[in-house]
């Protein structure tokens, strides 16, 4: 008597049965447009690995929630800090539904990037991987892209959790604030303009304003 599959594994096989048609696709498009080989033999590779990863992380057993560490001591550390690795970058887009935009518009391509659209909607709000998705959170970094590229707007259990502000430490000797404008006059510096005054003449008169030429006359 054979056993029945487990939950992981039988979302584990409806995501790979996602690709699969989808695979066939591109394979059929690589062999007519010779262009599109290099990103049809990088996406088959995403895939494949996409479900690699998911087969690992939701065979793992989930684990407990760390402890909240308290604050260590402010020691002044002397050591330099350790450079950070460079981020390598992504050779896919990150704009909304990327790959649906990128096929060509055929009826055959439609139907399977129509078919993958559903299939992955179905599948990201299937009962069972809500479940596994609330016991290893980790998940869903590995089918979030995967939602961006097909066009699947992200169920509120596949958001990522909100990130927490680091508060920071209070500066013991602040700056004073540089005030722009406006600026605080005090009434004893305001002049009020004399009754006489009639603003600024605008002519000849001005003392800015540019003095007349004299031309000499040209005898004949």
């Amino acid at each position: 008597m054979t056993e029945a599959p487990r939950p992981h594994e039988a979302l584990t096989e409806t995501l790979k049965a996602i690709f699969a048609g989808f695979h066939r696709e591109a394979v059929r498009l690589a062999q007519h447009h010779r262009a599109a080989m290099p990103m049809v033999t990088l996406l088959l590779g995403y895939f494949n690995r996409v479900v690699i990863r998911f087969a690992r992380s939701a065979a793992k057993p989930a684990t407990p929630p760390k402890p909240i560490r308290e604050p260590a001591p402010d020691i002044t550390n002397t050591a330099p800090p350790k450079p950070s690795r460079p981020r390598k970058p992504s050779p896919f887009s990150t704009q909304f539904a990327w790959l649906l935009h990128l096929l060509p518009n055929t009826p055959t391509t439609g139907v399977v990037a129509a078919q993958a659209h559903y299939d992955l909607i179905a599948f990201v709000n299937s009962p069972d991987l809500i479940a596994l998705l609330a016991a290893k959170p980790s998940l869903g970094r590995i089918l979030r892209p995967i939602c961006r590229m097909f066009g699947v707007n992200l169920p509120d259990h596949l958001r990522p959790p909100p990130r927490e502000r680091r508060q920071r430490k209070p500066n013991p000797n602040p700056k004073p604030k540089r005030i722009i404008w406006p600026i605080p006059l005090d009434p004893a510096d305001i002049r009020i303009p004399d009754a006489n005054y009639h603003g600024v003449h605008f002519g000849p008169g001005n003392r800015f304003w540019p003095p007349r030429r004299k031309y000499r006359k040209i005898h004949s």
